[in-house]
């Protein structure tokens, strides 16, 4: 078991001995590294592959409250440091997307690539911004821990559809008791202080190096295309892939394949 130690937690990796170049994983809410398990054997013929447990997920843990840019970046030089690494490339998924644009930012004059599958921090969704939102995100974290409360919410947003329907889908899927409540609730809210301004991230992006892909689905209801490409029209030139996938389904091996493919 391989972990890096924190002032305030731990962060746990796998680690896939492979290629010579290097490739940092970054799941979404609700996953761990095993949700990569399949990538494994297409990305390993050009990578070394580290995949991490997100905190609050898998086998990683940390002490409730804010991650800061500060604690990220001496988290992730430990880990560079233990594995020798100095140059390498990034992968996040979802919410694993937030973390690689943040390594991204801080690690600029180290990264080779980043590849963004449907990411956080770009696009917000209306409920994170409500359950982020100070004031409201007291109401966000009452409703978490009474569940008839939040059934009460869905069954109004389903009436009155104020917010995507998908919101209900997820409710019930990733919200179903209390433990994976308290999960979305500290990921969403410490996570936050871990993201920058699009200003910033447009920016830091365009005055890099490093290549640039993203990847998302023509039928993800969470980030659809057109929710995200303005924005990504001004961080540079990136590659642009649009797969006819749903948000879960942007892991499949598939698209493993695409992004070696693109690489050689």
């Amino acid at each position: 078991m391989t972990f890096i130690e924190t002032k305030n937690g731990h962060l746990y990796y796998e680690k896939y001995p492979g290629g010579e170049k290097k490739l940092l994983l970054f799941h979404g809410f609700g996953q761990d590294h095993r949700i990569f398990q399949d990538w494994i054997p297409v990305l390993t013929p050009r990578y070394t592959v580290y995949s991490f447990d997100l905190f609050y997920h898998g086998k990683s843990n940390r002490t409730h409250g804010a991650l800061s840019k500060e604690d990220w970046k001496q988290t992730l030089d430990t880990f560079l440091e233990k594995e020798m690494i100095l140059h390498f490339s990034i992968i996040g998924f979802s919410l694993g997307g937030r973390f690689a644009i943040a390594s991204a930012i801080i690690f600029r004059e180290r990264l080779e690539k980043i590849t963004l599958i449907a990411p956080d921090a770009i696009f917000l969704s209306i409920w994170y911004k409500l359950a982020t939102y100070p004031g409201i995100r007291r109401i966000f974290r009452y409703v978490m821990h009474h569940p008839k409360r939040l059934d009460q919410l869905v069954n109004i947003n389903e009436h009155v559809k104020l917010i995507n329907p998908y919101l209900g889908d997820f409710v019930r899927k990733e919200l179903g008791d209390l433990e994976k409540r308290v999960k979305v609730y500290r990921s969403w809210n410490d996570f936050k202080s871990l993201g920058y301004l699009k200003t910033d991230i447009y920016t830091a992006f365009r005055q890099s190096n490093f290549k640039k892909q993203i990847i998302l689905g023509s039928k993800d209801r969470i980030i659809h295309p057109k929710d995200i490409l303005p924005s990504i029209k001004q961080m540079g030139k990136f590659e642009v892939n649009i797969l006819p996938l749903k948000h879960h389904q942007l892991i499949k091996v598939e698209v493993a394949k695409l992004i070696t493919i693109k690489d050689q």
